[in-house]
């Protein structure tokens, strides 16, 4: 790893200011453990998570905040308070019934939860054993490629013009993994560069090891979101249904099973968003010892 001048508390940051004084106070560990139930909670009625979608993102929220401060947390959360208002958005806009094609929709379960957070829940335990600032750039990797390609997806559905395979370029149906668009490509850009600029403000002093932070995590996470669009269109399992006429990532529909139209049966989104996550971080990790 390299030498990087890490302040992971820098003086100039609102949010080590906040850090400093909220880790003081008696009973800190307990608060925020009521801070976490509360977001976790309210996440819950808000049909956002299900019950052990709740408890693994309790886990992914409380161990990095405990670890690396509130800006992991305002990190997490502007993740999923950004890509769930998006969705919302996109709900109602697009033209698409993707329910009738990805395989999960509605509120996110402990599954989705781990194959976005694992690798930030990683990043900051290994943080505990080394202090290296390699892993707060791993961390905001992880998070950036999350929000990438969630910002990719919500929005990108909503281009006027029909997205193409991103291996050949043809014109693909809206909604399936590894078509895109350039409204998407855009969205995926803003989703890692505003995590980013949240991370890197969080635990750099303004300067340039700020901005290389910033343009590591982006440029990661940029391309984790990509590797997910090539992965779903090659190995992600799809199915043809034969009554709707339409491929599917749902391998059985009103009690019928679905032959394999294409990809790995075990290779599912899930699947292909936790290869993506990792890859991503484990990018940013080795991108790092450049600097």
């Amino acid at each position: 790893m390299s030498d990087w001048a890490l302040l992971v508390q820098p003086t100039s940051s609102l949010t080590s200011l906040f850090d400093r004084w909220f880790f003081a106070l008696d009973g800190a560990l307990w608060i925020l453990v009521g801070i976490m139930g509360v977001v976790v909670i309210a996440a819950f009625v808000a049909r956002q998570l299900t019950f052990g979608g709740a408890v693994g993102a309790f886990l992914v929220g409380f161990f990095p905040t405990w670890i690396l401060g509130f800006g992991a947390l305002f990190s997490l959360l502007f993740f999923f308070i950004a890509t769930a208002i998006l969705g919302k958005i996109s709900k109602r806009l697009r033209k698409v019934d993707v329910e009738k094609i990805h395989q999960k929709t509605g509120s996110r379960d402990v599954v989705q939860v781990f194959a976005n957070g694992l690798m930030a829940l990683l990043a900051a335990l290994l943080f505990t054993v080394r202090q290296n600032p390699a892993y707060i750039i791993m961390f905001g990797a992880a998070v950036g490629e999350a929000a990438s390609d969630s910002f990719a997806s919500e929005v990108g559905i909503l281009s006027k013009h029909r997205p193409v395979s991103i291996l050949t370029g043809r014109p693909m149906d809206r909604g399936l993994s590894g078509a895109i668009s350039a409204l998407g490509l855009v969205a995926a850009l803003m989703g890692a560069l505003l995590v980013a600029i949240v991370v890197s403000s969080s635990y750099f002093e303004v300067g340039a090891r700020a901005v290389q932070a910033a343009s590591i995590i982006t440029v990661t996470s940029l391309f984790g979101c990509l590797l997910d669009s090539v992965l779903g269109i090659t190995l992600q399992a799809h199915y043809w249904d034969d009554v709707a006429k339409r491929i599917t990532e749902k391998p059985m529909i009103n009690g019928r099973a679905l032959p394999l139209e294409r990809g790995v049966r075990w290779i599912d989104n899930d699947m292909v968003n936790l290869i993506s996550n990792i890859s991503s971080a484990l990018l940013a990790l080795t991108l790092t010892s450049f600097f």
